[in-house]
């Protein structure tokens, strides 16, 4: 049981990947430093990745008043909405492309959408224990999903989905069978 007040102390990388080397992956793949400890006489002490909390009248960040969180929330609402509509539409209109590219994928292990935006890359890494992770790498941005064997085929169809539905509004799929991608490695 979890108590309120409590604090958690991040765990290294090399231990996370003891118990889950896909998340251990996916963690070093963004970019998430590995603590290694240092050598010889140049042995630094001091902790990395923590800010320095203050609590001086100069640090303070004053709250929203009760109006702005409201709007900040409808902002939230709407731009959910728009997005949610976006996505449907998309995985509507480019269901069958899509289905292509998730096939494409699932029996290569890599996979190229060509879009008037750019080309999407999508592979697989597979891991022990039945665990996968589904990185997608887009011109205008970059996704990674952590999954089982058991539902990586409905991933990749919902993930390509999601990656073409975040590209600008005038990109559109280029038609076709997706390409093998042999750029990612």
């Amino acid at each position: 049981m979890l108590v309120p007040d409590s604090s958690f102390m991040p765990l290294p990388i090399w231990i996370v990947a003891i118990r889950d080397p896909a998340h251990a992956y996916m963690l070093l793949s963004y970019g998430e430093p590995r603590h290694r400890r240092p050598r010889g006489s140049h042995k630094n002490h001091s902790v990395g990745g923590y800010a320095e909390l203050r609590s001086g009248p100069d640090d303070v960040v004053p709250s929203p008043t009760r109006e702005e969180m409201q709007a900040l929330r409808a902002r939230g609402a709407e731009a959910s909405r728009v997005f949610n509509a976006r996505f449907e539409d998309t995985e509507t209109r480019y269901g069958d492309l899509l289905r292509a590219t998730a096939a494409e994928l699932l029996r290569t292990g890599r996979a190229t959408l060509r879009t008037t935006a750019g080309d999407m890359h999508g592979r697989i890494v597979r891991f022990r224990n039945n665990a996968v992770v589904l990185e997608i790498v887009y011109p205008w941005g970059r996704s990674q999903s952590r999954c089982s064997q058991a539902t990586i085929a409905q991933s990749c169809v919902h993930n390509l989905a999601s990656a073409l539905a975040q590209a600008p509004a005038d990109a559109k799929p280029l038609t076709g069978k997706p390409a093998r991608n042999p750029e990612l490695t």
